[in-house]
């Protein structure tokens, strides 16, 4: 498996399909924090949704990094389908971890908030990117070529689950009238409402945690279902 990342991360690097998200996610980054001082939750909440935009680039990239013919080859070697969409998914996760790190260390350093951010703002702030990361690399890996034919399909299917995503999260109190909806649709609005907190908290709660739990969890289930619909497709 370490072979298998190393290869697919180089062949990515030589594709340069990283650049655009890549060079997006450092312009916000400096123009969101170029005025200070800054809140410290809302400043996270809001480069934590590029993120979650972002991270839907970063994956369809990677999954498409390969052309079929070359695709056939890694495969072969990989030993199975399985275990080169898997590589990628580690990939993936990779370079949301590394972006959320940055995400929350870069305005840290700068001093770009009102007040020294605490260990609890930086947990809550990686948590909420790293989070939304693993979210948005789960629902974009629905619509690569694993799943979707049309390339056009891919990039409309992946803008489309993402907006509609961050809009349901700010129609939450009209959905909860319908009993148990909510928990269908993509989690981003846990997230939102945690980082919606006072810059004066003083501990995490315990719902925090579950809600970050759920977060994940629903993830891992979007990921379930990709290589579940994946092994069906090619019998």
């Amino acid at each position: 498996m370490t072979s298998l990342l190393r290869y697919q991360f180089i062949n990515y690097l030589r594709t340069y399909q990283y650049v655009p998200p890549f060079s997006i996610f450092i312009l916000c980054l400096v123009v969101n924090y170029t005025f200070v001082p800054n809140p410290i939750l809302d400043s996270y909440s809001f480069t934590a949704i590029i993120l979650f935009f972002l991270m839907g680039w970063f994956t369809i990239t990677l999954f498409h990094a390969e052309d079929e013919g070359q695709k056939v080859i890694t495969t072969l070697h990989a030993k199975s389908r399985t275990h080169y969409n898997l590589g990628i998914f580690i990939l993936c996760v990779l370079i949301g971890l590394f972006l959320s790190f940055v995400s929350v260390v870069y305005p840290t350093l700068i001093g770009a908030f009102g007040e020294k951010p605490r260990f609890i703002h930086q947990l809550l702030g990686f948590l909420s990117h790293f989070s939304l990361s693993v979210l948005a690399i789960a629902l974009s890996a629905i619509f690569t070529r694993e799943l979707v034919k049309n390339k056009q399909n891919t990039w409309w299917g992946v803008l489309g689950i993402l907006i509609v995503s961050v809009v349901i999260a700010t129609l939450k109190e009209t959905i909860l009238q319908i009993k148990g909806l909510i928990w269908l649709f993509p989690p981003v609005r846990l997230s939102l409402e945690m980082m919606g907190s006072e810059d004066s908290i003083k501990s995490i709660p315990n719902s925090f945690y579950r809600q970050f739990t759920w977060i994940f969890a629903y993830s891992a289930f979007v990921i379930m279902l990709f290589f579940l619909l994946s092994n069906r497709k090619r019998r």
